[in-house]
């Protein structure tokens, strides 16, 4: 039996349900087959331990995202500044594959040496890191309005940003109002002051 099908079970789960979407596309949308692929790539890591198997579904991800950053960057009519941030997203994505690995590596040898390690925190995911995962997941949605809508990606792109800017200043203006209502409401009103009857 598996190691890794040994480990706590809501937190293969989690892990399986996050890596699953990544098989998606590969197996037509059948979501046993992209499971079973998810969980052949943990299980060929070996993880034995939480920590591992956190840090093989890591490894997995961010290959894959830098896959798909690169496979982005070869469409025909995204712009060379975009192309260029998904190149160096794909490359910041798999320095970071390369550094869970390597940790991955030390947690093995250490386990399989009887060496306990202390249980480290997993790291934030450096700005740069975050940056390109969500330049991938941005320009998947233009690509995906593009297809929708019959435009190349940069008409559907200027389309999304003037929506954005639109709705920007539908927010302002109505952040405006409000401020000017609560100021309002905030004023003293004219007080009458009663007149004493004369006597």
């Amino acid at each position: 039996m598996s190691q890794t099908a040994t480990l706590p079970a809501a937190i293969l789960e989690t892990i399986l349900v996050r890596l699953t979407a990544l098989f998606l596309v590969g197996t037509g949308g059948d979501l046993v087959a992209a499971r079973q692929a998810a969980f052949l790539m943990l299980d060929a890591y070996h993880p034995e331990t939480e920590d591992e198997l956190s840090l093989a579904a890591a490894i997995i991800a961010f290959n894959f995202q830098a896959l798909e950053a690169l496979s982005q960057s070869a469409a025909p009519d995204i712009p060379l500044t975009r192309i260029l941030r998904l190149r160096s997203g794909a490359v910041s994505l798999n320095r970071e594959a390369d550094k869970a690995g390597q940790r991955l590596i030390k947690l093995q040898q250490a386990r399989q040496q009887g060496i306990q390690m202390e249980t480290q925190p997993e790291p934030e995911p450096a700005p740069k890191i975050e940056k390109a995962v969500n330049l991938i997941q941005d320009t998947a949605q233009v690509a995906a309005s593009a297809k929708a809508g019959g435009q190349s990606w940069t008409q559907a792109y200027e389309n999304r940003q003037r929506e954005r800017r639109i709705a920007a200043s539908l927010q302002r203006a109505e952040a405006r109002i409000i401020a000017q209502a609560q100021a309002n409401a905030a004023m003293p009103g004219p007080h009458s002051q009663a007149t004493a009857p004369a006597g």
